[in-house]
């Protein structure tokens, strides 16, 4: 039996209701969305790393999620964890953020789930883009990737703002084609600003 007691410590799954997850996002991600993926074996199986997408769409964070071989953590709004929703994605890797976009106190939980072995999704532009275009890079994946010492792998995701955009409750079928870029790696000198913009840099290239 699936237990859904909020028992985890931020970022981890159970891995059960990861499983089930993962079943029911390849015949929805198939039916409706004829779901592409460019790039997968991009995705090491093991081992720990980030990956950076664009954020246009609700569906970004399930799309990225179906794409892992293994649970994956990622940041969510404290808005978003309440009723049985919220007791689900908290159970399915979500890290409560503190305020509508990551402080110190939220990069260090991210750190921690990272420590204890986990990957981590991270949307650069830092909120959704309420137009579909490109917003600019928040220094927060720079930070976490030099003090995690792990590597980005940059993804783009084409159609989720078409399917389901900021304020629509419902999905509109069509296509969703996913392109995953190969593992990058920073060194120290460069300051978290200066990671973030190359990162959204590989991010806008990928969709073109």
């Amino acid at each position: 039996m699936i237990s859904l007691s909020d028992r985890f410590p931020p970022g981890e799954s159970n891995r059960i209701l990861w499983m089930a997850a993962k079943v029911l996002g390849f015949f929805i991600f198939k039916l409706f969305f004829h779901l592409e993926i460019e790039g997968k074996e991009n995705i090491p199986p093991s081992g720990r790393f980030v990956i950076a997408a664009n954020h246009a769409s609700f569906l970004d964070p399930p799309l990225i999620g179906y794409l892992c071989p293994k649970p994956i953590a990622y940041f969510t709004k404290q808005e978003q964890l309440v009723g049985l929703f919220g007791l689900l994605i908290r159970n399915l890797g979500a890290i409560p953020l503190s305020r509508s976009n990551a402080g110190k106190s939220d990069l260090r939980a991210a750190l921690k789930a990272i420590q204890r072995g986990k990957s981590l999704l991270i949307f650069p532009e830092g909120t959704r883009s309420k137009t579909g275009r490109f917003l600019p890079a928040k220094p927060g994946i720079g930070f976490i990737v030099l003090r995690a010492k792990i590597p980005v792998i940059p993804v783009f995701i084409k159609g989720s703002f078409r399917a389901m955009p900021p304020g629509r409750n419902f999905i509109r079928p069509g296509k969703i084609v996913i392109k995953v870029e190969k593992p990058c790696y920073y060194s120290s000198h460069l300051s978290y600003q200066e990671i973030a913009d190359d990162v959204l840099k590989k991010i806008i290239e990928l969709s073109k």
